[in-house]
C-alpha cells in the first residue's frame, strides 16, 4: 500500500495510539492492512520497523472500537473473519484516498511512490525492459519493482499493485483492464530448416521436430486453416517457460509457436523465420492487467497502465 510504511512508522514515532470515540484513525487502518498483507504481526513488524506487540495491540484496539472480531489468531497464522475482509476492502480505499489528498495538499498531482509489477518473464524481457526507460523519463518519481512469474499470483501475498497476464482469466473479483492482444507466430531457425528441409506446405512440418511447452498444453497445438485436425509432430525437447523455449528454437532444436512480441525482433533480424504466415489457426492472446485498487485513487498505477497499453 502506497505510503504505508511511512504512515505507520511516523505515527508510531509520534507516540502511542490513542483510543478514538469516533471513526478509526488512518494509522490504525494502515496497521491492520499491513498485518493482513504481510501475513502476520511478526512479518508486518519487520516490514514496518514496528514491534509486533504494538501492532497486535493496535488491531485489538481497532476491534474493540468497532465491536467486531477482525482476525482469528493462532500461534502460526492469522485468518480474516468476514467482517475483517469487509474492513480490509474499506481500509484500502480510505488509505488510497488519503494518499491522493496528501498529494493535493502538497500541491502536486505528479504520480509518485512505489509500484510493484508482477508479469511473465517474456513480457518483462521483450515489452517492458526495452522501453521502461521511457516510462522512467516521463515519471521519475515512480519507484518500480518488477517481479517475474508466469502463474497467477495472490496480489496481497506478493505485495503486487498490478499483475499482467496472458489469455483467459479465472473467475476473480479483481479489477482488470485489457491492455492489448498479440497474434501467434510459428517460427524456426534458418539453420534448422537448412539441416532438416524447408517445408512447402503445413503437411511437410511432420518431418520436423517441435519444441514443446510444459504448460499450458494448448500452446503446443498446431492447427492450420483448411485442415480438420491439428498436426502431430515429434518432440525435440520440453521447455518450462516461454523464454526457455525461444532460446531452444534459436539454438536449432525445433519449431514452436510464440506470441508475436516474443519473436518479432528475431524475425526482423533473420535469427528466426515465420512459417506459413496467416495460415496458423490460433486466436490472438489477450494481455490483461489485474489489480485491487481503483486507478482513480492510485495515479501511478493509472499512468503505468495507460503507458503499457500505448506501447502494445
Amino acid at each position: 500500500m502506497a505510503g504505508l510504511s511511512l504512515c505507520v512508522n511516523e505515527q508510531y514515532r509520534n507516540g502511542p495510539l490513542r483510543r478514538t470515540h469516533e471513526l478509526p484513525q488512518t494509522r490504525d487502518l494502515a496497521a491492520f492492512v499491513a498485518v493482513v498483507e504481510d501475513g502476520g504481526f511478526a512479518e508486518a513488524g519487520r516490514h514496518l520497523g514496528v514491534a509486533p506487540s504494538t501492532l497486535s495491540r493496535t488491531v485489538a484496539r481497532l476491534e474493540d472500537l468497532l465491536g467486531l472480531t477482525l482476525l482469528r489468531r493462532t500461534t502460526r497464522s492469522i485468518e480474516l473473519t468476514p467482517e475483517g475482509r469487509d474492513l480490509l476492502d474499506a481500509a484500502r480505499g480510505i488509505l488510497t484516498r488519503t494518499e491522493a489528498l496528501t498529494d493535493l495538499a502538497a500541491g502536486s498531482r505528479r504520480p509518485r511512490g512505489p509500484l510493484r509489477i508482477n508479469a511473465p518473464v517474456p513480457f518483462v524481457l521483450h515489452i517492458l525492459a526495452p522501453r521502461l526507460a521511457e516510462f522512467r523519463a516521463a515519471y521519475p518519481e515512480v519507484q518500480l519493482t518488477l517481479d517475474m512469474t508466469d502463474s497467477l499470483v495472490d496480489l496481497i501475498g506478493s505485495h503486487a499493485d498490478v499483475a499482467i497476464r496472458f489469455g483467459p482469466l479465472p473467475d476473480s473479483d479483481m479489477l482488470h483492464r485489457k491492455l492489448g492482444r498479440t497474434p501467434w507466430k510459428l517460427v524456426a531457425a534458418p539453420e534448422y530448416l537448412d539441416r532438416m528441409g524447408w517445408p512447402s506446405s503445413p503437411q511437410d512440418l511432420k518431418a520436423l521436430e517441435q519444441v514443446r511447452f510444459a504448460a499450458p498444453e494448448h500452446i503446443n497445438t498446431l492447427r492450420f486453416k483448411g485442415m480438420p485436425e491439428p498436426l502431430s509432430l515429434p518432440t525435440s525437447v520440453v521447455a518450462g517457460n516461454g523464454e526457455a523455449a525461444r532460446r531452444l528454437v534459436l539454438g536449432s532444436l525445433g519449431i514452436a509457436r510464440f506470441s508475436d512480441f516474443m519473436v518479432a525482433d528475431d524475425i526482423h533480424t533473420g535469427r528466426l523465420v515465420e512459417l506459413f504466415a496467416g495460415e496458423l489457426e490460433a486466436a490472438p492472446l489477450d494481455i490483461t492487467a489485474l489489480y485491487l485498487t481503483p486507478t482513480a485513487g492510485l495515479r501511478r498505477l493509472a499512468v503505468f497502465l495507460d503507458w503499457v497499453g500505448g506501447i502494445l
